[in-house]
């Protein structure tokens, strides 16, 4: 019996067409296709710092370099918010209105609560059980919507407050040494 194995040039390795094996790129190549990216100074892992572009999907909001232990630098494919264009920002800050009204369909499961409680009706309280199956689907896109705003006040956060205070940080040492 004779074993087919391709050689693939970019990993430098033996695969076999009928085991799935992973791609392994190094990060320099990024954002060539694969499924893991090593630093190409020491190997390590670096594949969740990095963010592959998709269509039809916003710019992920983020530093646009990561920097490995080994001291090797990369860009990541993600955007400081204060780097994005107009409409990418325009389009960020329309999911306020979406969490505004996810906030409020939050807030009906609570009503209906109150007032089987107050009222102790039976049809209001089987109402309010009802609700609460979509206030769970409700409250896990409100926690999504959350952590968008979080990684843009994040993004602000590292490109005005931490650039001045490294700036600060800097000037002061070189006027002391």
């Amino acid at each position: 019996m004779s074993v087919i194995a391709i050689y693939h040039h970019s990993t430098a390795e033996l695969q076999f067409p009928w085991v799935s094996m992973t791609e392994r790129l190094p990060a320099s190549r990024f954002p060539e296709s694969a499924d893991v990216y090593f630093c190409d100074k020491c190997g390590r892992d670096v594949t969740r710092h990095l963010y592959r572009g998709r269509a039809h999907v916003r710019h992920p909001i983020g530093p646009m370099r990561y920097g490995c232990a080994c001291g090797q630098t990369y860009l990541t494919g993600a955007t400081e918010w204060d780097y994005l264009s107009d409409w990418d920002k325009r389009q960020w800050r329309a999911d306020v209105g979406l969490a505004f009204i996810l906030f409020v369909l939050l807030l009906s499961p609570v009503a209906l609560g109150y007032l089987a409680y107050q009222r102790r009706s039976i049809p209001f309280l089987a109402v309010f059980v009802a609700s609460l199956v979509f206030a769970a689907v409700f409250l896990r896109l409100f926690g999504l919507f959350l952590l968008g705003f979080a990684d843009i006040a994040w993004s602000i956060w590292r490109t005005r407050v931490l650039t001045k205070v490294r700036k600060l940080v800097f000037h002061n040492s070189a006027l002391f040494s």
